[in-house]
């Protein structure tokens, strides 16, 4: 493989998973180039949208090897309760987990949006990988529409910049793609379509388990994955292959034993 990177999300969740999920992240193998956490870093019920969360979860996913690149999901802000707690709890993870990636030496030249928070970009090897801050909690219409139409400038400003250099590319998000989501995918749809590339959407769990499937029929080059549910497994590979129609790679695994 070219590329080889491990996923997670919706941990650390609950006090007594804690140990669990940092022998997951300590044991991961040698060819981890990094891990993308896909959102809900400070899910837990206690926690939630609260400073410290934020600052336990950097600590538990500093226990990482490799740079940890973090998306926001709805548990971390959208899911607050308030305007005014959704906006401080988006800040609080910005501190925390926005730039988490900075506290590794790594060769990944990482890009982040100015408008939205939780959105960067990279170009590695021969992939680009883009983030969007993609939740499924409903916010207010203005914020809501804002970012969506943020979030499409930031993506399409990325295919143009890196256009003449990438074979493929993974778009990270927490939501799944769904007509809910449609002013965001249904302009990029489009412009997938027109790509020519093999395009990976890596999502948070929603509902049901793992799963691959092709979101919108009419973009055959658009492939989607859903992560297992929190808890069930161990950090999901994910290698990308050099060239062809088809080079993204799933390899699910067990969680790390505990050291006895």
């Amino acid at each position: 493989p070219e590329i080889t990177f491990y996923v997670v999300a919706e941990e650390p969740y609950r006090f007594d998973q804690f140990d669990q999920f940092t022998r997951d992240l300590e044991a991961l193998p040698r060819d981890a180039e990094f891990v993308v956490h896909l959102g809900n870093a400070n899910g837990d019920r206690e926690s939630m949208c609260q400073e410290y969360g934020f600052e336990r979860a950097a600590n538990i996913l500093k226990e990482s090897p490799v740079p940890v690149l973090v998306v926001p999901g709805d548990l971390d802000w959208a899911a607050c309760g308030t305007k005014r707690r959704s906006e401080a709890a988006l800040r609080y993870w910005d501190v925390n987990l926005g730039k988490l990636e900075s506290s590794w030496p790594h060769p990944l030249d990482v890009e982040y949006c100015p408008d939205v928070v939780g959105n960067f970009a990279f170009l590695h090897k021969s992939t680009l990988f883009v983030s969007i801050n993609l939740v499924e909690q409903e916010t207010n219409t203005e914020e809501w529409t804002t970012r969506l139409q943020k979030n499409v400038e930031w993506t399409r400003s990325k295919l143009r910049q890196f256009g003449d250099d990438f074979s493929n590319v993974v778009i990270l998000g927490h939501a799944p793609p769904s007509s809910k989501q449609g002013e965001y995918f249904w302009p990029v749809v489009e412009d997938v379509k027109g790509l020519n590339r093999p395009v990976l959407y890596l999502h948070a769990n929603s509902s049901g388990s793992f799963e691959v499937y092709r979101p919108f029929g009419e973009a055959e080059n658009l492939e989607a994955v859903q992560l297992e549910r929190r808890g069930v497994e161990g950090p999901m590979r994910v290698t990308i292959m050099r060239g062809g129609n088809d080079p993204f790679a799933f390899e699910r695994r067990q969680p790390a034993a505990s050291k006895k």
